[in-house]
């Protein structure tokens, strides 16, 4: 915007130039126009006809006194054309014959416009046009002093320069907390509500912002309860689960202890699988990456299951070994077969070739898209006697966080998952 304003000044400035230099050409070729006919009026000789263009030279006219008839027009001009007799005349024009030399002038001052038989100089405020007719040569001054307005274009450059840096810092720091604002929506966005974007002042940014504020104290607020609620219950909730285990393990070796500690077993399992499901909602999730084979991911996953490897077909075509978090890929494994268990017709068919893992099983197809049961708490895919609707979901939040993802498909009454690594 600046620079186009600039332009704009500059190319009204030389347009301007240009017709102020046609305007002072013709004032000064019509002021010796008609100097030139007062002087033949005066002394003898007549003159008609209109103003000469710009290229005219000086004609004698016919004589008119029969003293001046036998003078050529060089003599006439040398005899009546001096420097008082135009001076006179020029005078009513604010013109006079200069007293600078033509060579001074040339030299020194600057060069306006030119053409075949005038120049246009300026020098020390005042211009001087150079008139070079056929028989005489002429240098006039304008008695008017011009001021350089080319000062006045550059201060007004510069004005309106100052004026658009100051609107542009002011639209700056007018803009600097919405900018902030967007930066600290996208951390909100990570999940970190330690953030502060309350604002002074009165405008609609900083109200926007003062509301965000405050939405995001409440949901901290919310979320601080909860997580207060969640620890109490699993504090409780341990207390008797130890309680039980340590009264199981006092007790006499029996068919009866050992289903009794499995199902405490279970119990505590379950208890951390809420903690687990606890850390994915509010994407408190942490991951330790190592180096494991996925069948004795399987295996472990299995063992969640109080299921033995009997439980599944497994097919080895290539021992995939896998970098990732194994309690965390083992809860994966564990969600996909307990589902291929409970809404197979058969065992599930756990198949690891080409770097992929396939969970199939034979059953209705899927009613709708499988982004659709990734969500939390969907009872589509896990009814509510079965399960809380929370298996797809983790094990979605658990691939994304390995930067993995889950494939469905369905072909011959055969629903397959698969996850490749």
């Amino acid at each position: 915007m600046i620079i186009m304003a600039n332009v704009i000044i500059y190319l009204g400035y030389s347009f301007t130039k240009q017709q102020q230099t046609s305007i002072y050409t013709s004032k000064y070729l019509k002021a010796l126009h008609r100097t030139r006919g007062e002087i033949f009026k005066k002394n003898g000789r007549i003159h008609k006809g209109p103003p000469p263009p710009r290229e005219f030279g000086f004609r004698a006219p016919r004589p008119n006194d029969k003293n001046n008839r036998h003078l050529s027009p060089e003599m006439f001009f040398k005899k009546f054309f001096t420097t008082e007799a135009l001076n006179e005349e020029l005078k009513h024009y604010d013109l006079e014959i200069s007293k600078i030399s033509y060579s001074d002038i040339s030299l020194n001052g600057d060069l306006i416009q030119k053409d075949k038989e005038w120049e246009l100089y300026k020098y020390k405020g005042f211009r001087y046009f150079y008139f070079n007719p056929r028989f005489e040569e002429f240098l006039i001054k304008d008695n008017i002093q011009h001021t350089a307005k080319s000062q006045y274009i550059i201060i007004l450059s510069i004005l309106l320069n100052i004026v658009f840096f100051t609107f542009y810092i002011f639209l700056i720091n007018k803009l600097k907390p919405l900018t902030q604002l967007k930066e600290d929506i996208l951390d909100f966005a990570k999940g970190n509500l330690d953030i502060d974007t309350s604002c002074k002042g009165y405008d609609e940014i900083s109200e926007v912002s003062n509301e965000f504020n405050n939405a995001i104290t409440e949901i901290r607020n919310l979320t601080n309860s909860r997580n207060l609620f969640l620890r109490n219950i699993m504090h409780e909730l341990k207390t008797p689960i130890t309680k039980g285990l340590l009264i199981s393990n006092m007790m006499e070796d029996s068919k009866f202890k050992d289903s009794l500690k499995k199902a405490f077993f279970r119990l505590e399992y379950l208890l951390r699988e809420f903690a687990r499901i606890e850390e994915f909602t509010s994407r408190n999730i942490k991951i330790h990456k190592e180096e494991f084979r996925i069948v004795d991911i399987i295996d472990h996953s299995l063992d969640i299951l109080l299921s033995d490897i009997d439980a599944i077909e497994l097919e080895v075509v290539d021992n995939i070994v896998a970098v990732v978090d194994f309690e965390l890929f083992a809860l994966t494994i564990k969600n996909l077969l307990d589902n291929a268990m409970k809404y197979g017709e058969f065992k599930p068919l756990v198949i690891l070739k080409n770097n992929t893992i396939y969970i199939q099983s034979r059953g209705n197809q899927l009613s709708q898209d499988i982004q659709n049961y990734n969500k939390p708490f969907s009872r589509q895919y896990e009814n509510s006697k079965d399960g809380l609707g929370l298996g797809l979901y983790i094990v979605n939040s658990i691939l994304k966080a390995h930067n993995l993802q889950l494939e469905y498909y369905f072909e011959n009454n055969i629903n397959t998952f698969s996850i490749k690594l």
